[in-house]
């Protein structure tokens, strides 16, 4: 059952504000939410129904956990990431972009298959025995990428172009733990990579459909279309 922070204030003088807070500990706000939630670390509720930090507890919380972070934090920071992929896809596929203007039913379906390449992401850093089985639907993930944007006419260059801007904001997102963080568990650490060689492992899925299904390699030109 989750504990609920406390509606007392506490003794000590020096607080923090959840964002704060959350530096200090070199986390997301969305990850302390979670370890306060789960009772791990404690909070006070102020009048106003803000939650604040004793600067103390805070500090023996890093020094109790020194060395042993889980990679349940990796997975929090790559689930913030899904509200930006959806507005960077938004963003690019815009008319002012200059972009092929890709149909409502076929954004659709990549948006899906995009949270589902976010979801065995995950899937792959946090179970290890199911890596090979999850690799082979991340591959197949990258072929329906490709083929979908290729019968659009989407170039190659732009799908690689769109595909990268993705990859690289979960990449950061691990990098940015890891500069955060004085200490990483082993387990996290290994984690990092794995993030970049699933998305190379989709990226050169995509690649080979596209070129499988005539896909050109010029951007800005529907190809084979008339107007």
């Amino acid at each position: 059952m989750k504990r609920m922070p406390r509606k007392t204030s506490p003794s000590r003088l020096s607080t923090f504000s959840i964002s704060e807070a959350s530096r200090l500990l070199g986390v997301s706000d969305t990850t302390l939410r979670h370890w306060t939630d789960e009772g791990n670390i404690r909070a006070f509720v102020t009048p106003g129904g803000h939650r604040r930090y004793s600067e103390t507890e805070l500090r023996q919380f890093m020094a109790s956990h020194q060395g042993t972070r889980n990679v349940k934090d990796l997975v929090t920071e790559l689930e913030d990431t899904a509200s930006h992929h959806r507005e960077m896809a938004r963003l690019y596929l815009s008319p002012t972009h200059g972009h092929l203007k890709l149909s409502k039913e076929t954004q659709v379906h990549l948006a899906e298959a995009g949270r589902r390449l976010l979801d065995l992401v995950i899937q792959y850093v946090t179970r290890p025995p199911k890596r090979g089985e999850t690799m082979e639907v991340v591959q197949n993930i990258g072929r329906d990428f490709g083929t979908t944007l290729a019968k659009e006419g989407f170039p190659l260059i732009d799908s690689l172009e769109a595909f990268m801007n993705h990859r690289n904001l979960l990449v950061k997102a691990a990098t940015d733990l890891a500069k955060k963080r004085t200490s990483l568990s082993e387990r996290t650490v290994e984690a990092i990579p794995l993030v970049t060689r699933i998305m190379d492992e989709a990226l050169v899925s995509l690649v080979a459909a596209h070129q499988g299904n005539g896909g050109t390699p010029q951007a800005g030109g529907r190809k084979g279309s008339s107007q």
